[in-house]
């Protein structure tokens, strides 16, 4: 049992690593001027991702007595976005909660969240912030004396390129995978490793908010530009993406209406949620000039990636002493 292992000091490697890489992170934090925010882990329809379906119901009671349905959040952005108005650089790390189904290797129902968010810079600045977070992270967690994979993880620039010729350079590769097509975790990896098994930026995904099946699907908030969203994916060498970031759309009209196109919408309205819960976001939208920029970094994953530098086969359930998942619900 996953308990007996965690006493006796099977994962007490993880365990260290993954101080390390919270402590590294909060100093990064602090060092680049960004504020903690705590925000709330019991939410409305709005602290989930782009993907509602997978949203864990909580029954509340509301003033008067009467049930409502509230969920366990997803992300912390909209309310990061909000602080950043008063504060311009915020961050939150904590639990990140999702409904799965099937027993993956790369998926996890409760994992730790890194989001940040702030005001003074756009994508090319975020992934500026992305890839200096991350090498402070691997630089705690390489040690004094670091492997080679981690060691050019940290020296080297990650690679930064573009959806339409990731889609090329896959299918030169041999992947049937076609323009519009979402990238699986084998083509994720794939690439890493085609492209010197290196951390790799993918930016400007599709901005389709009814794309066709198995295609791209991104956060209504992203901001959108001639077809692209002004957005990017971290993918890391042997786990695949791990980070998500955008530039936030920052007109409250335009952002409601890409709400209102989206599969979200539709999910809302499919199980009864009433979407007048996101009103407050977009009162926010109207209250601000410009817009914000932030990503979500999945911790696991960064700890899953280091570990794949030290062992032939990583998992992310390697990444987390006690997981949550169909196979770990207990103890």
């Amino acid at each position: 049992m996953r308990h007996m292992e965690v006493i006796k000091g099977d994962f007490a490697r993880t365990t260290k690593l993954r101080s390390q890489l919270l402590k590294a992170a909060r100093d990064w934090f602090a060092e680049n001027g960004f504020t903690e925010i705590q925000v709330p882990h019991i939410t409305g329809a709005t602290g989930s991702c782009e993907w509602f379906p997978n949203a864990i119901p909580v029954t509340m009671f509301d003033a008067t007595g009467k049930e409502t349905d509230m969920f366990l959040r997803q992300t912390g952005q909209l309310y990061l976005e909000a602080f950043t108005i008063a504060h311009n650089r915020v961050f939150t790390i904590g639990p990140s909660f999702r409904q799965e189904r099937k027993v993956t290797d790369r998926h996890l129902c409760e994992f730790t969240l890194i989001e940040f968010e702030a005001r003074d810079f756009e994508l090319d600045g975020l992934m500026d912030h992305i890839e200096s977070l991350i090498k402070a992270m691997y630089q705690a967690g390489g040690g004094k004396s670091p492997n080679q994979a981690m060691a050019n993880y940290v020296g080297k620039p990650f690679n930064r390129i573009k959806y339409r010729e990731a889609i090329r350079v896959l299918q030169t590769n041999g992947f049937a995978i076609q323009p519009g097509d979402d990238m699986g975790s084998a083509e994720e990896k794939s690439l890493c490793k085609i492209l010197g098994d290196m951390p790799t930026f993918v930016t400007h995904y599709p901005s389709d908010p009814r794309p066709k099946e198995g295609g791209v699907i991104k956060f209504f908030s992203m901001k959108r530009d001639n077809g692209v969203t002004l957005c990017c994916d971290l993918l890391l060498p042997n786990v695949g993406e791990s980070v998500g970031g955008a530039v936030r759309e920052g007109s409250a009209d335009l952002c409601k209406k890409q709400f209102e196109e989206s599969y979200m919408f539709d999910h809302l309205v499919e199980r009864g949620v009433d979407p007048v819960q996101f009103e407050w976001y977009f009162e926010t939208l109207g209250q601000a000039d410009g817009q914000s920029t932030g990503c979500g970094i999945g911790f696991e994953r960064v700890v899953q990636s280091i570990q794949a530098t030290e062992q032939e086969i990583s998992t992310i359930k390697a990444a987390v002493e006690l997981p949550r998942s169909p196979e770990f619900l207990v103890p």
